[in-house]
């Protein structure tokens, strides 16, 4: 995973909790980078995992809400470095809709080791609702929840999502059900 993600998760935990927690949980989970981590170097994914599983014991959350509490978190950190374009646009479904098809090119073009997790939609007659069809080997789909929840707020929209198939239930992808109150 991207040093940038580690960077995000440190400062939300910072932000939140403050620098004397963000101390502990590393001196709790001892991680082999120290938590000095450079955004464009890769790290080993479980070394997040393991931060993260601190953060919830020290804060008493379910995983679940933790990481989707992070993706929220980190959609303002991802979104300030978006190419212009993708900041030009002004709906949230447009903009979910291009998420493979333009900013992850652009990551890739950019960290072209990373990996990334794969979409594909459904869009239904009312221009309303989305489904995201999401699949990734780290089967990170409440951070995607999160992801969405920070653009969202990005576009100043009220959202219903609901996660009616997952990964973690034994099924080959993520079926998320977007509907925005606009």
């Amino acid at each position: 995973m991207q040093g940038s993600i580690f960077t995000s998760f440190s400062d939300m935990v910072i932000d939140s909790l403050g620098m004397v927690a963000w101390t502990e949980i590393l001196n709790q989970v001892d991680p082999e980078s120290s938590g000095i981590d450079t955004s464009n170097k890769r790290y080993d994914d479980q070394e997040l995992m393991d931060l993260v599983g601190a953060y919830c014991d020290k804060t008493n959350t379910p995983p679940a809400d933790a990481v989707r509490a992070f993706g929220e978190y980190l959609f303002d950190c991802l979104y300030q470095s978006a190419p212009e374009k993708v900041k030009k646009i002004n709906d949230l479904i447009e903009f979910l809709l291009i998420v493979d098809s333009v900013i992850h090119v652009e990551v890739k073009r950019l960290y072209p080791n990373a990996y990334l997790p794969g979409f594909n939609y459904e869009q239904t007659s009312n221009p309303n609702e989305l489904v995201m069809i999401y699949t990734s080997k780290r089967k990170l789909c409440h951070l995607s929840e999160g992801l969405i929840y920070g653009a969202a707020k990005q576009f100043g929209c009220q959202i219903r999502l609901k996660h009616t198939q997952c990964m973690h239930d034994g099924h080959e992808n993520c079926r998320l059900e977007l509907t925005v109150n606009r």
